[in-house]
């Protein structure tokens, strides 16, 4: 893989990436408007996440079945833009939960797209460097995000806001046109088939798509409460925002570093790190009043957000073989999504029936939980 290759794989995910982080902490706050209770607002991320997963599975069917990933980017990143501004038009929570969905959608097809190419591509040995450095376009986008987003709804309002993220969005499929076509042909050999399915169910595999999903309950169980919370004690937009500014600041330098650190020590050990400095945040998160408190609890979280998903990343393509990668790579992305439909669902509910303290310390079990997952994947492996 050149550095432009990489450059412009980069770019494509810092577009979907810039628009999640940013408009996640403000969502709630959007939909609040719209008169939604806290147990909707979870219901709605949640039913937007699952679309998102489903948007990732797709991709990964297409990447296999039709072989064109740079002309699939394109397509589906196009209609991002007018998405995206339409969202400044939703005059209640239906409409919002429908085109969010929507963009989400196409959102969770490019990422997974580029992240199935990223795996084809990178050299075995730098695997862990190459999704380290496009693990930064997560933090980066979190970083834009919330010094963009907050302050331009403080200043103007949230239409304008959407505006200004659908003009940037029009930079994916730009981005995308000096991708080089990348072609991987199947296999005809039955025996390499019937390898390549059990490589991709193996085991080692499957502890790592549940760990994924536990660490993902903790990242979005996370962020809802960090904005729940900090609108409660009045925070403005901008502050709200600026956590996801703050943890993506945080994981630039941390997110190649690791990438590159995995290459030489090993994932395992690299992943249960960033799964405790989780589990650390949701437990700060019970306690959380002041801003640098929500700062740092926004770090921590963005470690396990944003760090592992370039090593676990990179652990995908070592489990699973070239012919199931797509396939592969889409189902590990998906579990991101389903611990955000499930972090979303369950915590607007527990946070009305039991508070806030109870609520995200016992959400501070499933980073550990996670972490017990991933030590048995070295012993399987």
């Amino acid at each position: 893989m050149n550095s432009r290759q990489l450059f412009a794989l980069f770019i494509c995910l810092l577009v979907p990436w810039t628009m999640g982080n940013g408009l996640v902490p403000l969502l709630p706050v959007y939909a609040t408007n719209l008169g939604a209770s806290p147990n909707v607002v979870g219901y709605y991320l949640s039913f937007t996440y699952l679309i998102l997963a489903f948007g990732t599975f797709f991709a990964g069917w297409l990447s296999d079945t039709f072989q064109r990933r740079k002309s699939l980017l394109i397509v589906f990143g196009v209609p991002l833009a007018p998405t995206i501004w339409l969202l400044g038009s939703a005059s209640n929570v239906w409409q919002l939960t429908i085109i969010t969905s929507l963009a989400w959608f196409l959102g969770g097809i490019a990422i997974a797209l580029v992240n199935i190419l990223a795996g084809l591509l990178a050299e075995k040995s730098k695997r862990g460097r190459v999704f380290g450095i496009l693990s930064v376009s997560s933090g980066l986008g979190a970083l834009i995000g919330g010094l963009v987003t907050g302050p331009v709804v403080d200043r103007w309002d949230f239409p304008t806001m959407f505006a200004v993220l659908a003009v940037f969005s029009l930079l994916l499929p730009s981005a995308a046109l000096f991708l080089k076509p990348e072609s991987i042909g199947r296999s005809s050999s039955a025996q390499v088939a019937t390898t390549s399915r059990e490589s991709m169910f193996e085991i080692a595999f499957l502890l790592l798509l549940v760990a994924s999903i536990a660490g993902g309950i903790g990242v979005f169980s996370g962020r809802l409460g960090t904005s729940l919370a900090m609108k409660e004690l009045q925070f403005s937009s901008a502050a709200i925002s600026s956590t996801g500014a703050v943890g993506g600041l945080v994981t630039l330098p941390l997110a190649p570093l690791v990438g590159w650190l995995s290459d030489r020590l090993g994932r395992v050990p690299l992943l249960s790190a960033c799964y405790l400095a989780g589990a650390l945040g949701l437990v700060g998160l019970a306690a959380s009043v002041s801003l640098w408190h929500f700062w740092i609890v926004a770090s921590l979280v963005s470690i396990l957000a944003y760090v592992t998903s370039g090593v676990g990343s990179a652990l995908v393509t070592d489990l699973v073989s070239p012919n199931n990668l797509g396939r592969g790579m889409s189902l590990f992305t998906a579990t991101i999504w389903v611990g955000g439909i499930s972090g979303f669902a369950v915590t607007g509910i527990a946070i009305q029936r039991f508070g806030i303290p109870a609520t995200f310390i016992g959400a501070a079990f499933l980073p550990l939980f996670a972490i017990v997952l991933v030590y048995f994947i070295r012993r399987v492996r």
